[in-house]
């Protein structure tokens, strides 16, 4: 979406629930990804709701939400001038980071041979992207992630056929000194958290699961700081960390890296720090020189992926941890996913990795974030089309893919909404026309169930506008979708 935003006309329909459950609520809906691999580690498809049973605290929980991620169902093939967001393939976004920071020995043999020679001969480098972050904690991107407010530039050539040069290049310019500095784990932790905080919020902008790939050391949880004079303990901070990586469903596959080898790292400092990284996000780690099966295991994980809803019971934010176990009743199937969460405080929210800039008074933060995502979000299937009307109002046709949204009425009347705004692109100063405001009746009520649910809309389109973005977001589930729609004058 090159250029800025010309224009906004927002449609914000509400899924109102009628029926409610008396005395205390429930906690916040909790999305978690399963992955379903067979004995060979291939992803395992087909598999149903009923052939999963989810378990926190030992207690069993029923499955609220349940969907396939790792191949996406098409929606019915588009029309003539009408599009998707399900056209093609799934979209998999894989982030790899080559951390220098946490390097006990800053050598470009460590870091650059292994990745280099993974990554090379990719069929597919689609969705693929790498980062270095340096001795000072800052983000180098060698391919980085599009940025907010543009259009994601479509595959091409795999990029990683030059890797080596690119990545030989760039480790030149910064393989070096490390600052004195770093021996102070304030210093080290605060740096560090920073960077994959930053990370995380350009990848919360693609919908869905993501995987960061963290070739790394790790930091100690634990140990003496040099500035403040004083023994700190890291363990809660990184925690709220890692939750909010698991709220942003990005999944972390940390390689724990060596200069001396596989094994040379087992049972150093930094394993307790990166086991916290995949236990709670639902990731693998990784023995030292392993960064090429950490990148493919994640990618085929992906592949063989359920998004699994479900109510914890009501918890108090009293830090305590509380275990996740899913089983399979196939028992061929193994399943992967995250050992269990941390009952934070304050609760970590869904959005908390989104830019502040996207934070508004007028649209919730996950459609401000689409809004700005270089990506069209696929969590919730669309199909859109424009034609102009007889008193030349342009209507939006919108089709939501009803299985993609939280089942109505839910257990909490007051989550039960969806909304759905359209959003105009071209050139000028960014403006927002007031919302219109509908309701859905009993009978669009009823089609969620039974397929796709059709609105239509009488939308201005301004000469200038040369895009339009539907977008639209179930509350309840926390789930996106959004298409986008080229105008031509």
């Amino acid at each position: 979406m090159k250029g800025t935003l010309a224009a906004a006309a927002i449609l914000v329909c509400a899924f109102a629930s009628t029926a409610g459950s008396k005395g205390p609520q429930p906690a916040k809906l909790r999305k978690i990804n399963v992955v379903a691999l067979d004995a060979q580690g291939q992803p395992v498809t087909g598999l149903t709701s009923a052939d999963f049973q989810l378990f926190e605290d030992g207690k069993p929980r029923d499955i609220a939400f349940f969907r396939f991620t790792g191949d996406r169902a098409r929606l019915a093939k588009p029309g003539p001038h009408e599009y998707s967001n399900r056209a093609g393939a799934a979209f998999h976004a894989t982030v790899v980071l080559i951390d220098l920071l946490t390097a006990r020995i800053m050598s470009d043999a460590m870091v650059g041979r292994e990745v280099s020679d993974s990554l090379k001969n990719l069929e597919s480098s689609e969705g693929l992207y790498l980062y270095i972050m340096t001795s000072r904690g800052e983000l180098y991107p060698i391919h980085p992630l599009p940025e907010p407010d543009t259009e994601a530039p479509p595959g091409a050539e795999p990029w990683t056929r030059n890797i080596a040069s690119m990545l030989q290049t760039a480790l030149n310019g910064l393989i070096g000194l490390k600052p004195v500095d770093d021996r102070d784990i304030k210093y080290r932790f605060d740096l560090t958290s920073n960077a994959l905080r930053d990370l995380g919020a350009r990848m919360a902008l693609v919908s869905g699961r993501k995987n960061l790939v963290w070739v790394t050391h790790g930091i100690p949880l634990v140990g003496f700081s040099l500035s403040t004079q004083s023994r700190l303990d890291f363990t809660k901070p990184l925690r709220w960390l890692c939750e909010e990586l698991e709220q942003a469903q990005i999944v972390v596959y940390t390689v724990d890296q060596s200069a001396a080898g596989a094994g040379a790292a087992v049972g150093t400092y930094s394993v307790e720090s990166l086991e916290e990284y995949t236990g709670i996000t639902g990731g693998r780690s990784f023995s030292s020189d392993s960064a090429g099966d950490a990148i493919r295991k994640a990618r085929s994980d992906s592949r063989g992926n359920y998004e699994i809803a479900y109510y914890p019971a009501v918890l108090n934010s009293d830090w305590k941890h509380h275990k996740i176990r899913v089983t399979c009743g196939r028992k061929e199937v193994r399943l992967q996913t995250e050992q269990g969460f941390y009952a934070v405080s304050p609760p970590v929210s869904q959005a908390a990795l989104v830019p502040i800039a996207f934070h508004t008074r007028e649209l919730p933060v996950e459609v401000e974030a689409a809004v700005h995502s270089p990506f069209d979000a696929t969590d919730i299937g669309l199909r859109a089309s424009v034609s102009p009307d007889p008193i030349d109002k342009p209507l939006v046709d919108v089709h939501i893919d009803g299985a993609d949204l939280l089942p109505r009425p839910t257990r909490d009347p007051e989550a039960g909404k969806v909304s759905v705004a359209f959003v105009s692109y071209g050139d000028g100063k960014q403006q927002a026309s007031p919302p219109i405001l509908v309701s859905l009746t009993p009978e669009q009520f009823a089609a969620a169930a039974q397929g796709e649910i059709g609105l239509r809309e009488a939308i201005p389109i301004a000469p200038a506008i040369r895009r339009v973005r539907v977008i639209v977001f179930d509350a309840a589930l926390g789930a996106v979708g959004s298409v986008t729609i080229p105008i031509q004058h």
